[in-house]
């Protein structure tokens, strides 16, 4: 397995890495486009970008679902075994997330000292809106941590949630993939209207998640387990095709 490990890992975080670096390149282009726009027009409207981490996470869940497949099919050809194929994807994964959330943190600081003075374009990530405030211009360095540990988190458990809806549409035969393809959406829409007439009470659980960073680290940690248990089953008894 170790043999095989580093290989199947250099791959598969070369892939990740490329498509990382596009996705960055393009919010920071959207800043800068905010920031020249704020300055040509006098400071005469208000920005605010608070995206990162969200559309961040968002493209992990899309590379979950598509890189799997296709990762798993290049390891088998090459004599890598499933086991170790999905061990590399998970630490691709892992370190990703890491990367990511360290060059989130990198664009946030630079972007909120060269508006520091600038009332009229507002940048923060998810973390500072939660758990800090608008009204405080920057970050320390520990919250800085903080915001990064909870950003890999989200996007770690994001992109094993793709993984997850990958193979199980790997494992269902064409009916039973028309069937749950129809039935996540209406689930979507359904399953909150269901528990409101259930009077199912969420409140404690959302207070409880957003009263504490480490509170919203463990559970997608925890989500992220589940899934990656979910993703090794639905895996180890795929039947193996090539791509259509």
């Amino acid at each position: 397995m170790k043999t095989n490990l580093k290989p199947a890992f250099r791959y598969q975080f070369n892939s990740f890495i490329r498509g990382s670096g596009i996705i960055y390149l393009i919010l920071i282009a959207i800043v800068a486009i905010s920031m020249v726009g704020n300055i040509y027009t006098n400071g005469n409207f208000f920005v605010s970008f608070t995206g990162y981490s969200i559309t961040i996470a968002i493209f992990m869940f899309v590379m979950g679902i598509v890189n799997i497949r296709n990762d798993l099919r290049l390891c088998l050809q090459y004599g890598v075994s499933r086991r170790t194929s999905f061990v590399s994807e998970i630490l691709t994964v892992m370190s990703a997330a890491v990367i990511l959330a360290a060059a989130v943190e990198v664009l946030t600081v630079v972007t909120q000292l060269l508006t520091v003075n600038n009332s009229n374009l507002f940048v923060a990530d998810i973390y500072q809106l939660i758990y800090v405030g608008t009204d405080i211009p920057s970050l320390s360095l520990s919250q800085h941590a903080l915001s990064a540990l909870f950003n890999t988190s989200l996007m770690f458990a994001a992109c094993l949630g793709g993984m997850f809806f990958s193979l199980m549409f790997w494992r269902l035969s064409k009916v039973w993939t028309i069937i749950v393809a129809v039935s996540i959406p209406v689930l979507i829409n359904v399953v909150p209207l269901l528990l409101y007439r259930l009077g199912v009470d969420l409140t404690p659980f959302i207070r409880w998640l957003t009263s504490s960073p480490f509170c919203f680290v463990v559970f997608f940690l925890l989500l992220a387990a589940l899934l990656g248990i979910i993703d090794w089953l639905l895996l180890r008894r795929a039947n193996i095709k090539e791509a259509k």
